[in-house]
């Protein structure tokens, strides 16, 4: 008689079939959920890596240049009002610093926020040896001076003379914030018309501006370029070292403010403050013809997804971004429950956060290599 136990064959029951078919799928709907997820925070960190980096770019050629800032200083007679030699008639008295270059930073100068096109918060014009020249005669000399400027310009990549987009893109007029850099071409440099020993030219820049006013309204067109998009705010602080500063009499009330309390510099004033805290303070703190010992350079840069979907088709600046009063007095560098610069750097911040606008500051102090400081 045959055993009808060796017929005998495992298998699963349907029930476990079923149980197992009901794992697998919500083990397959766990991996594509994960994966989808990744995927998209992938994509959207790569995005805002890539947005930041033409910032991150910016700010490092901007700095750069700027610690190569000169003024190639020189000791010379002047007269007893303190004027250089620029006549017959002249009578020397005694020697003083001077220089035909120039270091300029703060508000205003390169228009403001309600100028057309709007240009807030700060901006710096200088000279440094890039070598930077439009004429092929002159190819090789690293060296040459040029005159050297950023500044943020809100407008539009149909700007004239700018030529932001080719005339054949028909494609809408985007305005943007955008950190422009003005270099002008060593052989085209009008910073000597100016500066020289010629008082006919001298009287025709009575503010000391004309001399990057020259190069930004240059025809056709201005030797400047969009250095990067979404920069809402540049801030410029020249300032002393802290020792420097401790050694002051009295010292200032905050490390960091006693060179420029108000932002301004300009290497042909006698004194950059308001007033002079003391007789001694305003010796030590003279800017004649010298460069700031170091620059606190501060920027920032938005998102241009959250940026686009905020302005919309506005051609013009929103009211909640309009720093106009801001960065006027540097005040406290740290505590934003103080007046000054923490205070204004926090006020922008907030109007971006309430704007559900991504942002990025970038922030440092630069060395310029020029700088030789004295108290004298």
């Amino acid at each position: 008689m045959r055993d009808s136990s060796h017929d005998r064959r495992w298998a699963f029951t349907l029930v476990e079939l079923l149980v197992a078919m009901a794992v697998v799928s919500l083990m397959m709907v766990f991996l594509v959920t994960i994966t989808s997820q990744t995927s998209k925070l992938w994509s959207y960190c790569r995005e805002r890596s890539n947005q930041f980096a033409a910032a991150r770019m910016a700010f490092g050629s901007l700095t750069r240049n700027v610690s190569q800032a000169t003024l190639n200083a020189y000791w010379d007679f002047v007269d007893a009002s303190g004027n250089a030699h620029t006549n017959s008639s002249f009578i020397p008295a005694s020697y003083r610093r001077q220089s035909e270059l120039r270091f300029i930073s703060g508000g205003g100068l390169a228009g403001d926020a309600a100028s057309s096109p709007s240009r807030p918060t700060h901006s710096i014009f200088f000279q440094a040896p890039l070598g930077f020249t439009a004429a092929a005669g002159f190819q090789g000399l690293d060296s040459l001076l040029n005159t050297c400027g950023y500044y943020i310009e809100f407008n539009s990549n149909g700007s004239e003379g700018l030529d932001l987009k080719p005339p054949f893109v028909k494609s809408p007029s985007r305005y943007r914030f955008r950190l422009m850099e003005l270099i002008q071409p060593s052989e085209s440099m009008t910073l000597y018309n100016y500066t020289a020993a010629n008082p006919v030219l001298r009287s025709q820049d009575p503010n000391g501006m004309k001399w990057f006013q020259d190069a930004m309204s240059a025809s056709p067109r201005p030797p400047a370029h969009v250095l990067a998009e979404n920069i809402v705010a540049l801030v410029i602080i020249p300032k002393l070292s802290p020792e420097e500063e401790l050694g002051l009499n009295p010292p200032p009330p905050t490390v960091g403010s006693a060179l420029s309390p108000t932002y301004s510099y300009d290497s042909t004033a006698d004194y950059n403050g308001p007033s002079a805290p003391s007789a001694a303070n305003a010796a030590a703190l003279s800017p004649k013809s010298q460069l700031p010992p170091l620059v606190q350079i501060t920027m920032v840069a938005v998102d241009e997804a959250s940026f686009s979907r905020y302005l919309g088709t506005s051609t013009s600046i929103p009211g909640s971004l309009r720093f106009d009063g801001l960065f006027t007095t540097v005040g406290d560098l740290t505590d934003s429950s103080k007046p000054g610069f923490a205070r204004d750097l926090n006020t922008v911040v907030e109007a971006l956060g309430s704007a559900k606008i991504d942002y990025r500051v970038f922030t440092t102090v630069v060395s310029i290599k020029g700088a030789k400081w004295s108290r004298n």
